[in-house]
């Protein structure tokens, strides 16, 4: 794939007059106004409230929060990039999808667990503008402020993830211990992080460091660190790298039931089960976020296991089927 110039990549994301640093962790120096001009960043489309999915899982409370959607003019550049224009949309058009737009869903789960509330992944807070940031006005829905969440399982710390964790400078959830692998930490604080498997110019490299480095910074007082294995009773941290060299899986399980939180294994439903073998541009090690996600759908397939995935259409709730060469979505029943 040729590289990718940051006017180009903003134009044809449709992204001109905002952060792409505030998209996808850093990818241009163009950062957004902090009071940007009427009409100068996109508008979100449809419900700009906070969605809430609610249901019970092993006997507790358990949520979806929608905290954003990223409305995108299109699959490519960012997605796919591997695929033939004319294939992708083959594939696409198979799931009553057009490759010509995508709109991504931010999914927050959250559950009331006897030993507090947790949540997995804090959303983009405010860096998205009003495309996103609903997280906090989800929790008060459900009843639930900051200061009663007691954990945030952390799956990497692209900003989408984490940069609900701040407001400014300030900490959002002052009460809670932030879990996250260790792996991952140290890749983003480290001197000079190996970004050389993005397909990004060198230029989009710098600012996508500097934040993750400014977010983990401030919170590190209260993050916890660990390598993959059992957290707790409840909740158990599985290495799923490729994405980011750290990130990770969460499977609950919570009342004999168990769900596996899997972040950004995968991104776009209908192209991604069909082509598990195709990435995106932000695949830190693209050839092992492709391993991870073949190993994840056919075990998941096998063992029919349920998932929550932060990308996928809104709840992100569902299973995964074989489907002759590759596998394909099953979403849950919201009844």
């Amino acid at each position: 794939m040729n590289r990718l110039h940051r006017r180009q990549f903003i134009q044809r994301a449709g992204l001109a007059g905002i952060s792409v640093l505030g998209l996808w962790g850093g990818l241009s120096r163009v950062m957004a106004d902090p009071d940007p001009a009427p009409g100068s960043a996109p508008a979100p489309t449809g419900n700009t409230e906070a969605e809430i999915h609610s249901f019970k899982f092993g006997g507790v409370d358990a949520y979806v929060i929608l905290e954003g959607v990223i409305n995108m003019p299109g699959v490519q550049p960012a997605f796919a990039p591997e695929a033939k224009p004319e294939e992708l949309e083959a594939v696409m058009q198979r799931n009553f999808e057009s490759s010509h737009r995508l709109a991504m869903s931010l999914n927050v789960l959250v559950l009331k667990l006897k030993s507090g509330v947790v949540i997995f992944d804090s959303g983009a807070g405010q860096l998205f503008g009003a495309a996103a940031g609903r997280l906090l006005q989800g929790l008060a829905k459900i009843g639930v402020s900051p200061a009663d969440v007691k954990t945030i399982y952390v799956t990497h710390a692209h900003t989408d993830h984490i940069g609900g964790l701040l407001d400014g400078d300030r900490l959002v959830f002052s009460s809670a211990t932030i879990v996250a692998s260790k792996t991952e930490v140290d890749f983003w604080l480290s001197d000079s992080p190996d970004l050389s498997g993005l397909k990004l110019d060198e230029a989009s490299r710098k600012p996508m460091i500097e934040k993750m480095k400014q977010i983990l910074t401030t919170v590190k007082p209260k993050l916890e660190l660990h390598a993959p294995g059992a957290l707790n009773p409840e909740v158990e941290m599985v290495a799923a790298p490729g994405h980011t060299p750290g990130h990770s899986m969460y499977r609950v399980t919570v009342g004999g039931e168990t769900l596996l939180v899997i972040g950004d294994a995968v991104h776009v439903w209908s192209c991604q089960f069909d082509r598990p073998d195709w990435s995106m541009i932000f695949d830190v090690k693209p050839d092992v976020a492709i391993a991870t996600r073949k190993k994840l759908f056919a075990k998941a397939a096998d063992e029919r296991t349920v998932i929550q995935a932060y990308h996928l259409p809104f709840p992100g709730l569902g299973n995964v089927r074989k489907n002759g060469n590759g596998f394909e979505w099953v979403p849950k029943s919201w009844v």
